[in-house]
């Protein structure tokens, strides 16, 4: 019995796809050993508060280029929806809470 790994006997072992070569390549890149500067104590020396800062910018800006926005028309339609869910969220605990205090007020017979 063969798992996905190990090909059955007999059989000629697949050549790898060219994404498989990519995955390899890329893998082959991230385990490069990064060269940090040391600090005290044979520490990476952490960056400064400023470049961390530059660094959280420009990572935001990176990310704010990639959200889709929505149109005018969609987030009138966004707005009015929730608008609306909140109306009736309102309602419906409102009524729950009538009926709970009457149940409770009959119940311990507090009134009349």
């Amino acid at each position: 019995m063969a798992n996905k790994k190990t090909p059955k006997k007999g059989t000629a072992a697949a050549a790898p796809s060219k994404d498989t070569a990519k995955k390899a390549e890329k893998a082959k890149q991230s385990k490069a050993p990064a060269k940090a500067a040391k600090g005290k104590g044979g520490k990476a020396a952490k960056p400064g508060f400023i470049e961390r800062t530059k660094k959280y910018i420009s990572s935001v800006r990176t990310e704010m280029r990639r959200v889709t926005w929505p149109t005018k028309q969609e987030l009138i339609n966004y707005s009015v929806a929730v608008c609306v869910s909140l109306v009736v969220v309102g309602v419906v605990i409102a009524a729950l809470d009538f009926v709970i205090s009457e149940g409770l007020v009959l119940f311990s017979g507090l009134r009349g």
